[in-house]
């Protein structure tokens, strides 16, 4: 809003492509630019991350839209679980929803110097969600976080995973976390159940500490 004809400003497409451009005109309904130059940014990480997420009570949402874009994850798809508080809304409440969580995705991918944009996609049910994953031992790592998991923790398979690994897939329970049978369904789609440790993480919690211990395996 500050800005005026002739200054030199910063856009992106959401696509990786940044834009180094002057303001040439600028109106009531738009502003005009001459692009000056275009560089493709190398920011975002190399194993594509999928963040599986149990919609959770108020704007707890908001909050982990926000932190999962900002530490680079590529999409967010918000689930319904067997314990989630939450009812799928009708239609143009649905894409009101999906339309404010893109927005935050936007500014978060803007805060944080991010030139590609965390896609949000529509809500599923946790039983399509799995059903929608392209499971390929070699080439994608599915994990459900678990508080009844005893045998497998998530610094193990972090630090025994495939280098070939190029996507993960996150998924994240609600208040009141998964069920078995929910865990028993994940595990039958290829999805390994791990523990975070001894104490219990808030659903908003557990994804920005499972992300940010993949980030640091993975040496970013």
């Amino acid at each position: 809003m500050r800005k005026k004809i002739g200054d030199v400003v910063f856009l992106f497409d959401g696509k990786g492509n940044e834009y180094e451009a002057e303001i040439v005109k600028i109106n009531e309904s738009q502003i005009e630019f001459k692009i000056i130059s275009t560089t493709q940014k190398d920011i975002e990480i190399a194993t594509k991350i999928n963040l599986y997420q149990s919609i959770p009570k108020f704007k707890k949402f908001d909050f982990i839209i926000e932190k999962a874009t900002e530490l680079g994850v590529s999409k967010i798809i918000p689930v319904i679980s067997e314990r989630t508080q939450y009812s799928i809304p009708s239609e143009s409440r649905n894409f009101s929803k999906l339309s404010r969580w893109q927005k935050i995705a936007l500014s978060a991918s803007k805060q944080s110097g991010r030139s590609v944009i965390t896609e949000i996609s529509a809500i599923k049910n946790f039983k399509d969600a799995l059903e929608s994953l392209s499971i390929d031992s070699e080439k994608s790592l599915s994990i459900i976080p678990w508080e009844c998991e005893e045998n497998t923790n998530l610094k193990n398979i972090l630090r025994t995973m495939n280098q070939e690994i190029r996507t993960i897939n996150l998924f994240i329970g609600p208040e009141g976390g998964f069920s078995s049978s929910e865990i028993n369904i994940a595990q039958k789609c290829g999805v390994i159940p791990v523990s975070l440790g001894k104490r219990i993480l808030r659903t908003e919690t557990a994804p920005i500490f499972v992300i940010s211990n993949i980030l640091y395996e993975l040496d970013l």
